[in-house]
């Protein structure tokens, strides 16, 4: 135990020395008028790409964001169709829409939506063996809208089959 307390009053002590100065070295970039008129030329670029990425932007409705199941028995396929809406201007993308676990899985139009026509995302459920209880699944709709994705839910309390 002397020991002990003999390497700790040691090692406060070195943590408690000052440490040592170091040179401190400069950038080697040097601002000159050439590199800040590429650096600002490469900013222009980057907003006209934004603005134009902006014109093409449309806005979305659900008719829901969440489905409960209730309570469902494992080993069957459940399914229940989401209403999504272009409420923009402009042509609605549906670039990809990913579920968060492979038991459950979302179909839906790849054509674009024209602006107030609405679609259907179909999302099927099938629970395993595995999965009993309280469930709890998300579907991510990536869309050309700001935000960019919308998050779907779907819930279940799943039993095993009699």
């Amino acid at each position: 135990m002397k020991k002990l307390v003999v390497v700790f009053y040691f090692l406060s002590l070195y943590a408690c020395q000052n440490p040592e100065k170091k040179d401190d070295y400069g950038s080697s970039i040097v601002a000159d008028p050439e590199n800040e008129q590429a650096l600002e030329s490469s900013l222009e670029e980057v907003k006209k790409e934004e603005a134009e990425r902006n014109k093409m932007l449309s806005s979305v409705g659900f008719d829901r964001m969440l489905h409960d199941f209730g309570t469902i028995l494992v080993d069957a396929d459940y399914t229940t169709e989401f209403t999504i809406k272009n409420t923009g201007k402009k042509p609605l993308m549906i670039y990809e829409v990913k579920a968060s676990c492979g038991c459950t899985v979302p179909t839906w139009n790849k054509n674009p939506i024209p602006p107030g026509v609405s679609d259907k995302i179909a999302v099927t459920f099938h629970p395993s063996k595995l999965q009993r209880g309280k469930q709890d699944k998300t579907i991510s709709v990536i869309t050309n809208t700001s935000p960019g994705v919308a998050v779907l839910q779907l819930k279940a309390i799943v039993n095993p089959k009699q």
